[in-house]
C-alpha cells in the first residue's frame, strides 16, 4: 500500500510551482538546469529524471490516468527489487501514484509508468467540470525508497494540464491535432447520432448495466487474420475443427472484427483493456464473466482468458467484474466436486480488485441455469457457507434462470438467491410497457430485485436453433419496454458470445449498430432523459438470404429452425435516427419503398427482402441527404443456410480503401496496420 502522505525528501518540492518558478529565477522547468546534467557526468551512481507526462490535454469532467516515462541518467544500472515509486500532482496536489515497477533500468534506460492507486483509493483523477489551465507535476523516487542517487534535485518534472473542452462533431473530416473524425480526447464517437454525456455520469448513475463475457476473445492466437487464425480455420470454416462443423457449414457466420498482431508478450492482456474500454465507453458497468473451470487443458486457454478479462479490469479500475457460475457445462461428475470446483474457483478469483462487492462487503456471484444437473437450492446454500468458512467471502448469489423463469424457480431458490435474473428471449416485446414491470414485480413477492435481460438476436447452426428477432426491433423493443417500466438494472445477453450470434460486441457480419444502439439506450436508461439527435444516423438490418431458400449442400436435417418469435420474416429494415422529419427510403433493383416521417426521433420502415444490394436513403423536400448501400449482398443460392442479420449505418459507411481509412482515422475498414483501428475513437 503506498502512503497516502508522502514524505518529501525536501520541502521545495512540493511548493506551489509558481513559486517553484520565482524561486528559481525563472520561467522554464526548474528541474533540467545544466548544473545537473554536469553533475550526473561527474558522479558515478543511478539517477532517475522524468522526461514527460499525459496526458496534458483533457476534456471537463473526464476520468484521467496520468503515465509518465522515467530514465536512469546515470552509469550504473538502477537495483532491482526495489519500487522505482513515481507520483503525480495537480496545482500541488497529489492525485496518485505508481507503485508497483520494480526491475532494475540500465544506464540511459527509460521506461513509462502508469498510475495504479492514489490517496483515495484510486488511480483515476477527475477533471474539473469546467474549462482552464492547471500545473502537472511528476515526481520520481517520491519517497526516497532509492537514497543512493547521485541527484537528488532533479526527480520532478512539470508541465502545464489543459482542461479542454471536447471538439465538436460536425464535418467528418480529421482536422488539425483531432484524435478520431472530429473527436476530442473522451468524445464519443462521430458515428453515434447524439453527444455522449461523460462517461462519468454513466458510471455514477444508480441504474446499472451488466454485460454477460462468455469464451470468445477477439484473439485466440495472436495469429494475422488473413493467414487464417483460428476464427477463420476454426470456427467459420465449413470443414472447421476436423470437420466437427461440416454438417451446418460452420459454427460461426461471422467473428469479432479483427485486428493486425499484436508484437508485445501481453497482448491478451492488451486485448481485454480494449474489450473494457469499448463496453465502458457505452455505460457498460461490468461483466458477469462466464466460469465452469479452473483449467486450461483440453478447452482452449478458457481459465487464462478469465482471468486475464479480471486482471484487465483491476488495473483499469473502474469497471466491475462479477464471477458467474456457468453451471450447464460445470460438471465434474458429483455434486460434491462441483462445490469444490466453485469454492476453489470462487479462492483464486477472490484477490481481483475489480469483482463486485456490495456496500455490506458481499460478493456477487452469478449463477447461470442454476437448476441444471438437479442442483437445488441446499447445494447452493452450502457453497455459501463454504466460502463464508473457508475463504472469508459473504456471496450475494444471483440465479440467472433459462429464459425468465418459472414460478418453481422462484420458489426454489428463493432462499439462497438475493437477486433474480433471466436469460430471456431474443424476440421482439410486443407491448410498449409492462412486461418488465410484471417481472420485477414477480420478483418484488419473493423479496427479490429484478435484473431485466437485454437481447439483440440469437442464432445457433450447431444447434440447429434460432429465434426470430425481426431485425433490430428486439434490442429496441426490448429496451424501451425497460425504460418506460423504470427498471434498475439490465444484463446484456451477450457481450461477446459468438457461437450463438447475440453479442453486440462490433463483428464482421453485424458491424456497429447494436453496440451504437445500445449507447443510445444505455444512456437514456442512465440519465433519464431520451438522447437528443443531433446528426442524421441510417441502420439497416437484413439477412443475406431468404429464410426458405433450400441450401445446396446442406441438409434439410441440419437446417435451423425456428423456436420462439415465429414465423420467420424476410424482410430489409431501415432505421433512422432523425434530427426532424424526413421520408426514408429502400431501394432493391428497380423497386424504391418509401415512408414519409412526420417527426424526427427513431423511425423504421420495413419491406420485403429481394436479391440484390440494397440502398438506403433520407430525403427531406425532395431532395436526398443521406444515401448509402448495404455491405452485404443479398443473394438467391446457398450452400449453407445463414441466418444471422447483417447489419450497418450511414456513419459508417464501407471507405474505398484501407489506406484511405487509416488515413483518416476511420474504424470502417478491416486490417488496417498498427492499432486496431475500429478502437481508435
Amino acid at each position: 500500500m503506498h502512503p497516502a502522505n508522502h514524505d518529501l525528501k525536501s520541502t521545495w518540492k512540493v511548493l506551489p510551482l509558481w513559486l517553484l518558478a520565482a524561486w528559481m529565477g525563472c520561467g522554464g522547468d526548474p528541474l533540467h538546469e545544466p548544473l545537473a546534467s554536469q553533475q550526473d557526468a561527474l558522479v558515478d551512481g543511478y539517477n532517475l529524471v522524468v522526461t514527460g507526462v499525459s496526458p496534458t490535454t483533457v476534456v471537463p469532467s473526464s476520468a484521467v490516468t496520468f503515465s509518465a516515462t522515467i530514465r536512469n541518467a546515470g552509469n550504473v544500472a538502477t537495483p532491482a527489487g526495489i519500487v522505482h515509486g513515481l507520483s503525480f500532482w495537480v496545482n500541488g496536489t497529489q492525485v496518485s501514484w505508481s507503485d508497483t515497477y520494480t526491475s532494475s533500468i540500465a544506464p540511459g534506460g527509460s521506461v513509462t509508468l502508469t498510475a495504479n492507486s492514489g490517496p483515495a483509493g484510486t488511480k483515476v483523477w477527475t477533471a474539473p467540470a469546467t474549462a482552464g489551465a492547471h500545473a502537472l507535476l511528476a515526481h520520481v523516487d517520491d519517497i526516497n525508497r532509492l537514497p543512493a542517487e547521485t541527484n537528488e534535485s532533479d526527480n520532478q518534472y512539470s508541465a502545464p494540464l489543459s482542461v479542454t473542452p471536447a471538439a465538436a462533431c460536425s464535418d467528418r473530416v480529421r482536422n488539425g491535432t483531432e484524435t478520431g473524425v472530429d473527436c476530442g480526447p473522451d468524445c464519443g464517437p462521430c458515428e453515434w447520432p447524439f453527444t455522449a454525456v461523460p462517461r462519468t455520469t454513466l458510471r455514477n448513475s444508480a441504474k446499472r448495466v451488466y454485460a454477460h463475457w462468455h469464451y470468445y476473445p477477439v484473439s485466440f492466437d495472436n495469429t494475422n487474420p488473413t493467414s487464417n487464425d483460428y476464427y477463420e480455420r476454426g470456427y467459420i470454416a465449413v470443414n472447421g475443427e476436423s470437420g466437427s462443423h461440416v454438417a451446418y457449414g460452420g459454427m460461426m457466420r461471422e467473428r469479432p472484427l479483427p485486428r493486425l498482431p499484436r508484437t508485445e508478450a501481453d497482448w491478451r492482456l492488451r486485448d481485454a483493456k480494449d474489450e473494457i474500454e469499448l463496453a465502458a465507453r457505452i455505460g457498460i458497468d461490468g461483466f458477469y464473466l462466464n466460469l465452469w473451470t479452473d483449467s486450461d487443458v483440453n478447452n482452449g486457454a478458457v481459465w487464462t482468458r478469465a482471468k486475464t478479462i479480471a486482471d484487465a479490469a483491476s488495473q483499469a479500475g473502474g469497471f466491475d467484474i462479477i464471477p458467474n457460475f456457468d453451471m450447464t457445462i460445470l460438471g465434474t461428475g458429483s455434486q460434491a466436486g462441483d462445490q469444490d470446483l466453485m469454492i476453489r474457483i470462487l479462492g483464486q478469483m477472490k484477490g481481483y480488485a475489480a469483482l463486485l462487492r456490495r456496500p455490506d462487503g458481499k460478493y456477487v456471484v452469478g449463477l447461470f441455469n442454476p437448476a441444471a444437473q438437479g442442483r437445488t437450492a441446499a447445494f447452493y446454500a452450502t457453497v455459501k457457507q463454504r466460502a463464508s468458512t473457508e475463504l472469508g467471502m459473504s456471496l450475494y448469489l444471483v440465479p440467472v434462470f433459462l429464459g425468465t423463469g418459472s414460478t418453481a424457480l422462484f420458489e426454489e431458490y428463493k432462499s439462497v438467491g438475493d437477486a433474480y435474473a433471466g436469460w430471456g428471449t431474443a424476440v421482439p416485446v410486443t407491448t410498449t410497457s409492462g412486461y418488465s414491470w410484471s417481472l420485477k414485480t414477480k420478483a418484488a413477492g419473493y423479496g427479490k430485485p429484478w435484473i431485466h435481460p437485454m437481447s439483440s438476436q440469437d442464432y445457433r447452426p450447431k444447434d440447429k436453433a434460432f429465434w426470430e428477432a425481426r431485425n433490430s426491433l428486439t434490442l429496441r423493443s426490448i429496451w424501451e419496454n425497460v425504460i418506460a417500466d423504470g427498471l434498475d438494472e439490465v444484463q446484456i445477453v451477450t457481450w461477446n458470445d459468438q457461437h450463438e450470434h447475440h453479442n453486440i460486441r462490433p463483428s464482421t457480419g453485424k458491424q456497429w449498430p447494436a453496440y451504437d444502439m445500445t449507447a443510445y439506450y444505455i444512456q437514456w436508461f442512465k440519465t433519464g432523459t431520451r438522447p437528443t439527435i443531433e446528426r442524421d444516423v441510417l441502420y439497416y438490418n437484413h439477412r443475406i438470404h431468404h429464410q426458405s431458400l433450400v441450401p445446396t449442400t446442406q441438409t434439410s436435417a441440419n437446417l435451423a429452425v425456428c423456436r420462439a418469435g415465429c414465423p420467420a420474416t424476410n424482410e430489409v429494415e431501415l432505421v433512422g435516427f432523425l434530427t426532424s422529419a424526413g421520408r426514408l427510403e429502400i431501394t432493391q433493383g428497380t423497386t424504391t419503398y418509401g415512408e414519409d416521417k412526420t417527426a424526427g426521433g427513431v423511425q423504421a420502415i420495413r419491406t420485403a427482402l429481394a436479391v440484390g444490394t440494397p440502398t438506403f436513403r433520407l430525403k427531406r423536400s425532395g431532395a436526398t441527404v443521406v444515401q448509402f448501400q448495404s455491405m452485404h449482398p443479398i443473394v438467391g443460392s446457398i450452400a449453407y443456410q445463414d441466418l444471422l442479420y447483417r447489419a450497418g449505418s450511414s456513419a459508417r459507411a464501407a471507405l474505398p480503401s484501407c489506406a484511405t481509412s487509416c488515413a483518416n482515422a476511420e474504424a470502417r475498414c478491416r486490417l488496417c496496420p498498427g492499432e486496431p483501428m475500429w478502437l481508435k475513437r
